[in-house]
C-alpha cells in the first residue's frame, strides 16, 4: 500500500524552491520505501521542471496556484503538478526540438530523459504527471502488488 501527500502553493516563481525542498523532505520521511539518492535528486529535478512550466505557461504564474501530489510507493514515486491552465488557445505539454543556444524549453525533456514516464494530466485537470521507478519486478509479481 502507497502513501499520497499533496501541498498547494501560491503561484510565484519563488514556491519552486519550496516545493523542492517539501518533496524532497517527503521522500526522506519514507526511507522504509529505500529510495535511492539518484532517484530522489531526478524527482526533484522533474518536479521543479514542472513547477517551472506551470508558472510560465499557465494561469498559475499570473496570481494562481499550482498543486502537487507525491504518490509513493516501494517501488515508485509519481509526481502530479496541477496548475490553473493555458489562456485560451493554449496546448497541452510537448517537448520542444532543442538548439544548442537557446535559453528555454528544457524543462520536458530533461523530465522525459529522467522519468520513466510522463504525460499531461488527464482532462479536465492541466499539468503534467511523470513516474520515476526504482525497483523493478517481473510482471506478475507488479500485477500481484
Amino acid at each position: 500500500m502507497g502513501m499520497s501527500y499533496t501541498r498547494e502553493f501560491p503561484g510565484w516563481a519563488e514556491r519552486v524552491r519550496e516545493a523542492r525542498i517539501w518533496a524532497d523532505q517527503v521522500m526522506a520521511v519514507h526511507s522504509g520505501y529505500a529510495i535511492p539518492d539518484d532517484t530522489a535528486a531526478a524527482a526533484v529535478l522533474c518536479l521543479s521542471e514542472a513547477v517551472t512550466n506551470s508558472l510560465r505557461y499557465s494561469a498559475s504564474g499570473r496570481g494562481g496556484v499550482f498543486k502537487v501530489t507525491i504518490k509513493l510507493d516501494r517501488r515508485r514515486a509519481t509526481f502530479e503538478v496541477d496548475d490553473e491552465g493555458c489562456p485560451a488557445g493554449g496546448t497541452l505539454p510537448f517537448i520542444r526540438p532543442l538548439t544548442p543556444m537557446a535559453q528555454h524549453g528544457r524543462g520536458l525533456a530533461l523530465i522525459d530523459h529522467f522519468a520513466d514516464s510522463w504525460a499531461p494530466l488527464a482532462h479536465p485537470r492541466t499539468g503534467v504527471t511523470f513516474t520515476l521507478t526504482w525497483q523493478r519486478t517481473s510482471a506478475r509479481a507488479a500485477e500481484a502488488s
